[in-house]
Formats: C-alpha cells, structure tokens, sequence
C-alpha cells in the first residue's frame, strides 16, 4: 500500500486509463494463442500450417511502425486511439472469418493494433510516470495485460461446446470498444511531447550517435521473441494436441500457475527500479529460458507445473525492466520511433521463429523445435550486459539549448478532455541523451 502512495496524481490518472486498455488488449490479444487447438482443427490446419498463420499475422504487424512514426511527429494521443479501436475491431472480423485466409487476414489487423497499442502504451507511461516509480509503473501495466489474458483462458470452456464456439471468445473482445469514449475524454497529449520546427528522420538519429544503443537492443528483441513467441503461442496445443490433456485441466495449470507467475511484473518493475534495468533483465531472461525449455521437454505434471510459473516469472520480469530501458535510451522526439523499429525486429524475430516452425515443428517437434530455439537468449543476455545503465532519468527533462522540456510539458497540465497546444521549438541534436533524475 505504500508503494501506490507514492503514485502523485497524475501516476493514478495516467495508470488507470492504461490499465484498462491493458485489460482489453490482453485479452482480445491473447486469443488467438487460447483458442488455437480449436480454430485450427476447425480450419483444417495442421500444426506446421498453423505456424504459417502465425508468420503471416507477425509479418503484417510491421504496420505498426506507421502509429509510432507518427507519435513522433503529430502527437501519442491519437495514433494510440486509432490503435486501439482496431484492436477489438479486429476480432470481431476474426469471428465472422469462414476460411484460413479470411481469418488470417483479420487477425492481422488485430495484431497491428497489438503491436502499436503496446509500443506506445510504453512510451506514455515512461513519458508520464515519475521517474523513479516508472518500471514499476509499466509493470501494473503488464500486469493487467495479464489479467486481460487470464480472463480469456477462464472463458475458455465456451470453445468446448461446438466446432466453431471458438469465435464468440474473439467476438466477445467487441466490448472493448465501449471503453473507448472514455479514452477519448480523459487521455491527454504526453507532457514530454515537443513538435519542433524541422522533422529528424530515424535514419538521421542513428548517425546522431543512437545507433549504439538501437543495434544492440533490436538484436535483444529479435532473439527474444523468436523464442517467445512459439514458445507463447503452442502452450495450449503442447498440452491438448501433444500430451492429450483434456481442456480442463489444461486450463486449471496455465491459470494458477501462469497467474502466481505474473507476480513477476511487480517483482520485476520493483527491482528495476531499485537495483537497475540491466541486472533485472538479464535474470528474467534466464528465468524465462528455463521455464519454457522444461515445458517444451518435460511430461510430467510436477514439472509442468513449476515451468510455467517460471516462464511467466520471467515473462513478467522483463516488460518493466526492458520497457523502461528502451525508453530510456532515446530522446523524445524519436522515442516512439525507436520503439517502433525495434518492435519491427522483434515482430522479425517472431517471423523467424514460426518459419522455423512450419519447417521443422512437423518433422521434429514442438519439443527440439523450441529447445533450438532458445539458444538465442544466451546472445540476448549478453548484449543486455552491454547497454548502459538508466535508471532514475528523467525523461521530461530533456535539453533543448538552454531551455528544459520540463516548462513545455507544464503547457499540457490541463484538463486532459483538452489536446494541449502543440509547441514547436528550433531543431536540437536529436542524440542528446535525457537528463538523469536526482536518485531519492
């Protein structure tokens, strides 16, 4: 109860809009994974043709970029509204889907809102949290998006009850939409925003000097979700399909024990916020490693069930601790685009990791398949040992000449029903780093 004392006024407002949006966007996001072994025998697909599926929606949702090239330039406001009411619009489609193409199609929309929806979730709360409470901040964050998740899984029974049941979970993400009205009233334009005069490209801000941190953290997204997101996706299929449990019981292990595992966002926000980025994402890496091998190799239950809480442990480890530090690690004019780009490698790495599926997941198994896979969070540990240290910056504080952000981003304390003045500003050096908080 402390710890949510120390949330100022602004921490709760910004918090509790993005909580919800984290509720709606974990759940509808996660139903494709949940309701797999249902959607893909009611397809006609196997479980390699199920990878492609997955491919072909990971390889659309480089569309995402669009929303975080545009946060940079006009605003996060609006390109965050426009993601997530494609969110829930998605899976309505996705229910109404009556081949593999139709559904792959929709669920690609969806998937493009899920990626934009996140990325830029991150940046606003990293822009709008005091400095020292943000990983733990974008851990209540990730949290949520687990409880979003969780709600899918206990619904899911009603798959159950014919062949194609299975839609009305995607159709039932539709409700979302309600919550964007309120959105639209209460979510105001980040305080750190700055339009300035004359537009940096990426590509600029890279020569700049960013590129030291851009190539190391995209080839940490790369590695770990093309483990991740196989990894993620097959767990329902590993224990109906593969070890023939009943859905069930199936249910009861990912719920409990995947639900005790999301304490690791707290866990993970807290040490990152008191010990440093670096060292907390390097442990929730090889917990996360070693959680999902066990799953992938193991058939007893007794191990099952201690892997899943470890792969969710580590899971949850990592979104504050690696959420935080890539926000820390550019400045904010091309904050969202650097998220942006480096969830396009990610969504590269998730490409490569279902390709490898549909290659070889038929022929060898989810098993090998996975455990091969995993060798890339090796390489992502030792890149994250690299980076430099972030916590405690300050990201409204940015050095613009002589002048501080922090007077541009007062202009925004007004009601958030309003859309702040834009304000334009001279051209900085866009590789100017943030400035680092006081540590308290």
């Amino acid at each position: 109860m402390a710890l949510i004392a120390d949330f100022t006024i602004r921490d709760r407002r910004i918090l509790t809009l993005m909580l919800f949006v984290a509720l709606i966007a974990g759940y509808g996001g996660s139903q494709l994974s949940h309701t797999l072994p249902f959607a893909r025998n009611s397809l006609g697909l196997t479980e390699g043709g199920m990878n492609w599926v997955f491919a072909a929606t990971r390889l659309s949702s480089f569309l995402g970029l669009a929303f975080m090239v545009y946060a940079d330039r006009k605003g996060r406001r609006v390109p965050f509204l426009i993601a997530f009411a494609l969110l829930p619009t998605g899976n309505l489609l996705t229910a109404l889907s009556p081949d593999p193409v139709t559904f792959t199609v929709s669920q690609s929309v969806t998937r493009i809102a899920v990626i934009a929806v996140a990325g830029l979730a991150i940046v606003i709360l990293a822009e709008e949290l005091t400095p020292r409470l943000r990983a733990m901040g974008i851990g209540l964050y990730a949290l949520a998006g687990a409880a979003g998740s969780g709600l899918g899984l206990s619904l899911l029974p009603i798959a159950d009850r014919s062949d194609n049941a299975y839609r009305i979970l995607f159709a039932l993400t539709g409700a979302g939409l309600l919550a964007a009205p309120m959105l639209v009233r209460f979510l105001g334009e980040s305080r750190a925003f700055v339009s300035y005069e004359r537009k940096v490209t990426f590509r600029t801000a890279l020569k700049a000097g960013l590129g030291r941190h851009f190539w190391p953290l995209a080839a940490i997204a790369f590695f770990i979700a093309m483990f991740a997101s196989p990894a993620t996706s097959f767990v329902m299929e590993r224990l109906v399909s593969d070890l023939e449990w009943e859905t069930a019981p199936a249910r009861f292990l990912l719920m409990v024990f995947s639900g005790l595992g999301t304490a690791g966002v707290l866990i993970g926000g807290r040490l990152a916020d008191q010990i440093g980025r670096k060292q907390t994402t390097i442990a929730a890496i090889l917990t996360g490693a070693i959680g999902g091998v066990a799953f992938y190799t193991q058939d007893s239950g007794w191990i099952l069930a201690p892997a899943i809480f470890l792969a969710t442990m580590g899971l949850g480890m990592l979104t504050p601790a690696i959420g935080a530090h890539r926000s820390e690690l550019f400045p904010t004019r091309v904050r969202a685009t650097a998220a942006g780009w480096i969830t396009n490698v990610a969504i590269g790495g998730s490409v490569a990791g279902f390709t490898i599926g549909g290659l070889f997941v038929d022929r060898l198994g989810l098993p090998t398949t996975i455990t091969a896979l995993a060798g890339g969070l090796l390489i992502a540990a030792l890149l994250v040992s690299g980076l430099p240290e972030t916590r405690g910056m300050d990201l409204v504080r940015t050095r613009v000449g002589r002048q501080s952000a922090t007077t541009e981003g007062r202009e925004s304390e007004r009601p958030s029903s309003q859309s702040p003045t834009t304000i334009r500003r001279a051209d900085p050096n866009p590789g100017v780093a943030p400035q680092r908080a006081p540590q308290q």
